[in-house]
């Protein structure tokens, strides 16, 4: 068990955040268009059943001989038809939308033509222009049907199209959802990173060292599994500080943390236990196996270059556990032979002994 890598989620949850961003846009800008497309469309039905409408009642104002003139209302249709038809100029349409121009089109030709029926019916009233009334109203009829029935079933497939408004904000809010989670989850992982770890190397903190020694112990116990602990200490890290500065001392702890972590086996563990003070718990390891150990990390540590320029050591301890030792003992004991490899010359590994007192 190694020391936990340190995560970066920011970069996940812009790219979350982003994602709801651009999936809010989306969903803005074609509710819009659908909410302009159907203002369209009901405005369409509207104005085109005030025309029908108004041709209806000039037709019957014009066949029911009423002396009542009606060349106002003729004027209101071509304002009307004008008006509204000069709003489709140039706009370019697809599909149902084109159809629905064309229609348009369609109603102002047939309009004209029953429009020049009723100006020469008012000034001279004949039977054939009469019927011709009646057959032109009745096409002027139909032409506005054909334009209302067109926008009806645009619309109805603009509405039956607002189901993917209802995907994207069903995506938008499983993507926000996923972003609350990730939240939760970042929060609740890095407040027990920080709860287990040293902020400054990364390492397993002294509290860490305490439950998982208690638990290799217990382990050790029950299947009668060795178990060996390598405690190691900087030699002069006091002078680096004194030298250096704080912040280069900080540096050398950071960089040896790397090269022991480089070292150690995968069912080993690192702790930072105060200072400049590292402990290594070893499962399935002999006080031999241990030793072999501590000479690895030691050679490689001397072996590496550190901010300071100069060859740094470490000293090392090594103690294995025996039945009816507590996990205080054991640390005693590595402790014990770590001092004594500083009083030895420093830059050694000694393995404990009983004679250790």
């Amino acid at each position: 068990m190694r020391a936990a890598r340190r995560r970066r989620p920011s970069t996940y949850l812009i790219i979350l955040a982003l994602i709801i961003l651009g999936l809010g846009l989306i969903m803005a800008y074609y509710v819009n268009s659908t909410f302009e497309n159907l203002r369209y469309d009901a405005r369409i039905i509207n104005e085109t059943g005030i025309i029908r409408g108004a041709i209806q009642r000039v037709s019957k104002l014009a066949l029911s001989d009423s002396t009542c003139m009606y060349r106002h209302v003729i004027v209101e249709i071509n304002e009307l038809i004008e008006q509204f038809v000069s709003r489709e100029v140039g706009y370019r349409h697809d599909g149902s939308e084109e159809a629905l121009v064309n229609g348009l089109l369609n109603l102002r030709s047939e309009w004209h033509v029953l429009e020049h029926d009723l100006v020469e019916y008012q000034d001279a009233p004949t039977e054939v222009v009469r019927l011709a009334i009646v057959e032109k109203s009745e096409s002027c009829w139909e032409a506005a049907n054909q334009v209302v029935l067109t926008a009806q079933l645009a619309t109805e497939e603009k509405v039956g199209g607002i189901r993917l408004f209802y995907n994207i904000l069903l995506l938008n809010a499983l993507t926000a959802v996923l972003v609350i989670v990730y939240v939760l989850l970042y929060v609740r992982r890095r407040l027990e990173f920080e709860s287990s770890h040293d902020p400054l190397t990364g390492l397993f903190n002294r509290r860490t060292y305490e439950s998982t020694m208690e638990s290799e112990l217990a382990r050790s116990v029950r299947y009668g599994s060795p178990l060996s602990l390598i405690i190691l200490d900087i030699d002069h890290f006091k002078k680096i500080n004194d030298r250096f500065g704080h912040r280069t001392g900080d540096r050398v702890l950071v960089n040896l943390a790397g090269e022991v972590l480089g070292s150690i086996r995968e069912t080993d563990s690192v702790f930072r236990i105060g200072g400049e003070e590292f402990a290594i718990i070893c499962p399935e390891s002999s006080g031999e196996g241990a030793y072999r150990l501590a000479e690895k990390v030691r050679m490689r540590v001397e072996q590496t270059s550190f901010d300071t320029q100069e060859t740094e050591t470490i000293s090392l301890g090594v103690a294995e556990y025996s039945r009816g030792m507590t996990k205080e003992d054991l640390y005693h004991d590595a402790d014990r032979a770590m001092y004594r490899a500083k009083e030895n010359g420093r830059n050694r590994t000694e393995v404990y002994s009983g004679r250790d007192q």
